[in-house]
């Protein structure tokens, strides 16, 4: 099986985006538009990444938060719609970052799951049952959506996973009987410590917890976000080792090779897992595979 990750594609719509939009915490976002991010993520390279991701056609693709910039309905609205080639609840499984839980009118509203719940719960599935972990099985792979978005204060963008929902996750895979099976976990924030600031700011509050309980369960991959630089490392328990990896943004324009646009592929295949990545070339205004 050929599973994509997508990360942080900080869609905006500036046409549907009004002034009063922008008296609440948004005001903090939209300078950042009007300044050094106002092109950090335009929409013609999130349109390409799709067309590059459609042709190399993987058999599901996952995207591990930040598809908005403020969580505006427009955002959603537009960014569901440069999904739809990928859609489908077997093909496309979409988890929320702290953009898109941006305002409280965005978790009040739960303006993500209106979106993206289906996905993630299936289209039979009645909105007041939904509730994270969303377990996909999917033959060869689980896949495991969780959510650690909340909206914060200005400035800050930490999240959190909670003891409840690691609960949650472990008595439905105990219950599936799908402990042994080969499982991918989707989690928006970071895994790694950063810098004081951001550690204080940005930074995944149940971070020791998270890791701790996803080894005893002996998850394989563990996907993330946030960032927008990409990331990896192995964490151990006895036997058994999980790899933790942060794909960057894939629609950051960017010359910085750290930070360019990327999308990773993994191909699971008999347990094991080969990863590649595809990185934009501004140059060529294409993907292409890094070396």
């Amino acid at each position: 099986m050929l599973i994509a990750q997508l990360s942080d594609l900080h869609v905006f719509d500036r046409e549907t985006a009004q002034v009063s939009d922008f008296f609440n915490k948004r005001a903090i976002g939209g300078l950042n538009l009007v300044t050094g991010r106002r092109n950090a993520h335009p929409i013609e390279l999130t349109e390409r990444l799709i067309e590059d991701v459609t042709r190399i056609d993987p058999d599901h693709v996952v995207v591990t938060g930040d598809v908005t910039n403020l969580s505006l309905p427009g955002e959603f609205q537009r960014v569901s719609r440069l999904l739809r080639p990928l859609w489908g609840y077997e093909r496309l499984t979409v988890i929320p970052g702290n953009h898109d839980c941006y305002t409280q009118g965005a978790q009040d509203e739960q303006r993500f799951e209106r979106f993206f719940g289906e996905l993630l719960f299936g289209q039979d599935s009645a909105p007041e049952t939904w509730r994270y972990p969303a377990i996909k099985d999917l033959g060869d792979v689980v896949i495991v959506a969780m959510s650690s978005a909340l909206k914060t204060g200005p400035f800050m963008a930490w999240g959190r996973v909670g003891q409840g929902q690691l609960d949650r996750l472990e008595r439905e895979l105990r219950d599936r009987d799908l402990l042994d099976k080969f499982t991918i976990g989707l989690v928006h924030h970071n895994l790694h410590k950063r810098d004081k600031i951001h550690e204080m700011t940005a930074s995944l509050r149940d971070r020791d917890e998270v890791l701790a309980r996803l080894l005893g369960l002996r998850m394989n991959i563990l996907c993330h976000g946030h960032t927008h630089r990409a990331h990896r490392f192995d964490v151990s328990l006895e036997n058994h080792t999980m790899l933790v990896i942060g794909s960057g943004s894939s629609t950051q324009n960017s010359m910085d090779p750290e930070r360019v646009a990327r999308y990773n592929l993994t191909q699971v295949e008999n347990g094991e897992a080969r990863i590649r990545t595809r990185v934009y070339d501004p140059t060529h205004r294409r993907f292409e595979w890094l070396v």
